[in-house]
């Protein structure tokens, strides 16, 4: 009986066809595979192949990043990440094609993928209890629909926008703007620009200037009333002296 198998060559033939056609399926399903990227065009990647394919060479390839366009990531070259495979081409909704496509094509093993990143152990989080967002020039928050809201941090320092109110903090100082109205804090001063009130006491330890009409109630300067004080006058016509109490 152990020699009826080689004289069944049928049988023999139909399992090695069986097998030749299951490899060929396995090979030209997509692969999940580190890879690096080594260029950057928007929420388009291309990517290397981290792996020794020997005898074979993998071309670069092409791959949108699995991201919403509700959360973009600063991704740059040199980044880490794999290859995640689909079952059907994505260049319909990656932009990379056109063509929608059918559910029965099996793409190439290369040809449907997308790319995502891995943390690595020497890029630990600042504090591992809280949310981190950051990039080379910062983040970016802001509405799409509305009164215009945004949070800005780049290098140049962080904007906090509202509808006509925007605040700027940067390395100068940090400015308020509501309007046509705004108030500067620097290390010369503070700047106002535009009507001012005051409900309660002001007391000034230098100088202070003023570009327009000042009304104040119950103004003291030096110790003396401006709402009611003593001039000390002799008895013959001439300017009064200063101010005495």
């Amino acid at each position: 009986m152990a020699d009826n198998y080689s004289k069944l060559w049928i049988q023999k033939t139909l399992n090695e066809a069986a097998i030749n056609r299951v490899n060929e399926i396995i090979q030209s399903t997509g692969n999940a595979l580190p890879c690096s990227v080594i260029g950057v065009s928007g929420s388009i990647v291309t990517i290397q192949f981290q792996v020794d394919a020997t005898p074979w060479t993998l071309p670069n390839i092409t791959i949108p990043k699995a991201e919403s366009p509700w959360i973009r990531m600063p991704t740059q070259i040199g980044d880490l990440g794999m290859t995640i495979p689909a079952d059907v081409y994505l260049g319909a909704i990656s932009g990379l094609g056109i063509t929608v496509p059918k559910i029965d094509v099996r793409p190439g093993n290369l040809s449907a993928l997308v790319f995502v990143p891995i943390s690595n152990k020497n890029s630990p989080p600042i504090d591992q209890n809280a949310a981190q967002i950051e990039g080379p020039n910062g983040a970016i928050i802001r509405t799409t629909q509305g009164t215009t809201s945004s949070i800005v941090v780049n290098q140049n320092g962080t904007t906090v926008t509202y509808g006509s109110v925007t605040i700027v903090v940067t390395s100068s100082g940090v400015t308020m703007t509501v309007g046509s109205d705004s108030i500067a804090l620097t290390s010369s001063g503070i700047t106002l620009n535009g009507a001012t009130t005051i409900n309660g006491a002001l007391t000034t330890s230098s100088s202070a200037s003023f570009g327009g009409a000042v009304t104040a109630n119950g103004l003291t300067s030096n110790g003396v009333s401006f709402d009611g004080h003593y001039h000390y006058v002799s008895g013959t016509p001439g300017d009064s002296g200063a101010p005495i109490a």
